[in-house]
């Protein structure tokens, strides 16, 4: 399987696991400690949820009334239930743990809720007339409900930004001239931030301040990174600023819930339906030592007004609900009320002037701009001076600075990422993974040295998020290769100069000097055997990954890259017993699992 390695991870994006070492029985019954994960779950939460503040939670008191519960001889089944139920009181449907079998969430929507009160298929084959239009797999469906009534499905935002993006600006030609519109996010479980501003901005009149969140970051539950300003305008060829409806329900949660946040800040239009799930935090995934996931919801989200909707749900202007009854009966009372409140209500434009209060222009954004049109040296002259200036127009978010560096130094612009990782860490020092981010554009840049003291300075700093410690080791790896060399590099060059024979010679004399020499790492040995994969190299990519096979005979990546260079070499007793050792080794591996049904047809 081909893996990105290297890479500069944060939380709003990916987190990693923490892995615990299990690979002797006694180390295994040290991780199922029911104790150990207790106090684990108990302390990751303590240490990372946004919440407990506006939610007035003493997390410390249902510490001392849930931990008596736990023993050494608590059962799986009964610290599952313990550790629910004291989730459970932080009400959050973004605090979840999950076993690989089940994901249960400690939000009021625990799996609980129903989507028995809509039916797409009803909309589809009742209310909308002629034909329609899917997109995206059926995540966006678009048709008229009447002369002049647009209607637009969204089912979730989980597609990449291009293709929404192209998606919605075809419905927007298509309702170029629709007199009024309703917009759908029943039933829509979520999708990214990104997307959600993507598609409101197709409806925007102006730019317009919709939300204001904090990244929880430091010991204290009081500690949080600055505010970041969240906005809508304009965007496309088209928006459409007539009439609209936009219809929510319980089951609107995540990114459908900012989706609407950012439309009901729009003065054209009205949300009808239901209050929201409540569930706008962000979250990541925290790999417990008995290996369940703890997904833990790290911000404070809160409204153009100030208000948090968390755990509670965003409620409608206008409160229509549909029961269960009525779906089998063949009748979206939602949708009905939406379409004869346009048609005869005639609905005013909305006050929405606080919208326009806290309208700010980001300096991370700001950088890039400038970066790209003047250059490097005038987009750090800017960013210093805003930021010494303070003047209330700008904003300096710590997690967009690690979004634009991450950016950056994916397409190797190192001097750009340096200048903007230089700024973050000169107003958020305690910020760990900064410095690790900052050795990697340094070694981008070839400095090694420079590289080297940001490492050294990030070791008086210590990291919030468990995942930033796997971050960092990427970054020290990173280093002791621009210092050392990479085995798999001189291994690939000795193949490619003088063929399969130069290339085991080197690779005994690599193995000799391991402990001092040239960096073993198995991310460079799969994507050298990658590189030679997409070359049609067939052979010599088959010789790369069983060398690394052999060099890391633990890795289930190391077998499934094996399996899949051997299929594509039509050795298919090969494949077939490289992706059973993969699977053994990591039971969870759903491309291997797939690939070898294919193979055993």
């Amino acid at each position: 399987m081909n893996i990105k390695k290297n890479a500069i991870f944060i939380a709003a994006f990916l987190a990693l696991y923490w892995i615990v070492p299990l690979g002797i029985n006694g180390q295994q019954a040290a991780a199922n400690d029911p104790v150990l994960n207790f106090d684990h779950a108990w302390k990751t939460l303590d240490r990372n949820y946004g919440q407990f503040l506006v939610k007035h939670v003493d997390w410390d008191a249902l510490y001392r009334l849930y931990r008596p519960m736990v023993s050494a001889t608590t059962t799986d089944p009964e610290l599952w239930d313990i550790l629910l139920s004291m989730m459970g009181h932080l009400n959050d449907a973004h605090l979840a743990l999950a076993d690989g079998k089940r994901r249960v969430a400690g939000g009021r929507n625990n799996g609980s809720f129903t989507n028995d009160e809509f039916s797409l298929n009803l909309v589809k084959s009742k209310y909308l007339q002629g034909k329609f239009t899917e997109a995206l797999g059926g995540s966006f469906i678009s048709g008229w409900l009447g002369a002049g009534a647009g209607y637009l499905y969204i089912g979730d935002l989980k597609d990449g930004l291009e293709p929404i993006t192209k998606t919605i600006d075809a419905v927007m030609a298509e309702f170029a001239k629709a007199r009024v519109m309703i917009v759908d996010v029943r039933n829509n479980p979520g999708g990214t931030g990104r997307a959600v501003e993507i598609v409101a901005g197709r409806f925007a009149d102006r730019r317009r301040h919709y939300e204001t969140d904090r990244t929880r970051y430091g010991p204290k539950h009081d500690d949080f990174w600055p505010e970041n300003f969240c906005h809508i305008e304009p965007g496309g060829p088209l928006q459409y600023n007539g009439p609209t409806v936009l219809l929510t329900d319980r089951i609107s949660a995540s990114a459908a819930e900012g989706f609407t946040l950012a439309m009901r800040v729009l003065p054209h239009v009205t949300v009808v339906g239901e209050t929201t799930e409540g569930a706008l935090s962000s979250q990541f995934p925290e790999r417990m030592p008995n290996g369940w996931t703890l997904w833990v919801a790290f911000k404070e989200c809160r409204d153009h007004e100030g208000v948090c909707w968390d755990g509670v749900g965003i409620p409608p202007d206008l409160r229509v609900n549909n029961t269960a009854a009525d779906i089998a009966a063949g009748r979206d009372r939602m949708l009905e009320f939406a379409k004869l409140y346009l048609e005869k209500g005639a609905p005013a434009l909305q006050d929405e002037a606080k919208s326009l209060v806290d309208v700010k222009i980001s300096l991370v954004n700001e950088y890039a701009r400038l970066a790209k049109d003047k250059g490097v040296e005038a987009a750090v002259a800017m960013l210093n001076a805003e930021r010494t200036a303070r003047s209330g127009m700008y904003f300096f978010s710590p997690e967009e600075a690690m979004q634009g560096a991450v950016s950056f130094l994916a397409r190797r612009q190192y001097a750009e990422a340096l200048g903007l990782l230089r700024a973050c860490r000169g107003d958020f020092p305690t910020l760990a993974h900064t410095y690790a981010m900052l050795a990697q554009a340094y070694i981008g840049l070839g400095d090694v040295a420079s590289a080297e003291t940001s490492m050294k300075e990030g070791e008086k700093v210590e990291p919030m998020f468990s995942w930033e410690r796997t971050q960092i080791e990427q970054a020290r790896l990173a280093l002791r290769k621009a210092q050392l060399g990479s085995a798999a590099k001189l291994f690939g060059e000795s193949l490619a100069v003088g063929g399969v024979p130069a290339a085991e010679k080197k690779l005994k004399q690599l193995l000799k000097s391991r402990l001092n020499g040239p960096v073993f790492d198995e991310a460079d040995f799969n994507a050298l055997g990658y590189k030679l994969l997409q070359e049609n190299r067939l052979e010599l990519s088959l010789y790369v990954f069983e060398k690394s096979a052999r060099l890391y005979p633990d890795s289930w990546n190391a077998w499934d890259s094996l399996g899949e260079a051997a299929a594509k070499a039509n050795r298919k007793e090969q494949a077939i017993a490289s992706y059973r050792k993969s699977l053994e080794l990591n039971p969870g591996n759903k491309n291997g699992l797939e690939m070898l049904r294919k193979l055993e047809q």
